[in-house]
């Protein structure tokens, strides 16, 4: 599954390494290629719904038999692809994945554009 268009959409602070950045992609595709492994019938990632990512995050992570580690930066790469995707308002709380004030926490180094760039007109 081709995960261009979102990779488009996502705005990276400024000092972000290529490494990070590269980390990141690379588990949003491994992501993206398991919903595609199972769900055939899924080719772009525009036809990723819900019940996909409750997939990734239930069974998936299971199967891979990865560390806690390993699951929270796979589990930060969900984020950032639903939010490039636009769903984040909607999807955040039935994956359990809204964040929790009391917690605090460091900044996000990314953020997601939601359209194109304007022309401003003269």
């Amino acid at each position: 599954m081709n995960i261009h268009e979102l990779k488009r959409r996502i705005r990276w602070a400024e000092g972000t390494s290529d490494r990070t950045r590269f980390r990141y992609f690379n588990r949003m595709q491994a992501m993206a290629d398991a919903i595609e492994t199972q769900f055939p019938e899924v080719r772009n990632v525009n036809q990723i719904k819900l019940k996909h990512f409750l997939y990734i995050k239930n069974v998936w992570f299971d199967v891979q038999k990865s560390a806690q580690a390993t699951r929270a930066d796979y589990t930060r790469a969900m984020k950032l692809m639903i939010r490039a995707m636009g769903r984040d308002r909607h999807w955040f709380g039935q994956l359990h994945l809204k964040p929790v004030p009391e917690r605090g926490g460091r900044p996000t180094g990314s953020t997601v554009s939601r359209s194109k760039s304007r022309k401003i007109r003269k």
